[in-house]
């Protein structure tokens, strides 16, 4: 249920757990876009938003990347930014950022990504349900579902 609706107004600490996951995504949509431009190499920098193993479902596979590891390497995200260098890649915007805080230590965020290329032509529109956690060092991207 949505704390916002079961409550009427937003508690402190839900709108505190809303403003720091909203920035979360929005340092992941930075550092991945200059991870992909090659502005960055240090696909390490990936871990600060992913808690092993994630899991990535589509309608065509379910991807549990069971370590750190897997998380940068070329079956993960590592992968997906590679495939984005050579595909003309130029940028991306978090179009929609829907934070539905499930409890203090984990939220669902529907987001929508829009990828351009050089000519800011759209090279994919694709949603995301996200479910995040609190870990120890922040919150982290556990699951991912592509709707």
């Amino acid at each position: 249920m949505d704390r916002s609706k079961q409550y009427g107004t937003l508690p402190q600490s839900t709108t505190k757990i809303v403003s720091d996951i909203k920035e979360m995504c929005e340092r992941y949509g930075a550092t991945f876009v200059y991870l992909a431009l090659g502005k960055r190499s240090d696909m390490d920098a990936l871990l600060e938003f992913y808690g092993a193993p994630p899991r990535f479902i589509g309608p065509t596979f379910h991807l549990v990347m069971k370590d750190n590891a897997a998380i940068t390497g070329p079956d993960g995200m590592g992968g997906e930014i590679d495939r984005l260098r050579q595909a003309n890649f130029a940028a991306s915007t978090l179009d929609r950022c829907k934070i539905n805080v499930l409890n203090d230590r984990a939220a669902l965020v529907d987001a929508l990504w829009l990828r351009r290329d050089a000519e800011g032509t759209l090279l994919a529109r694709f949603a995301v349900i996200y479910l995040v956690t609190l870990a120890t060092d922040g919150w982290r991207i556990t699951s991912a579902v592509n709707t």
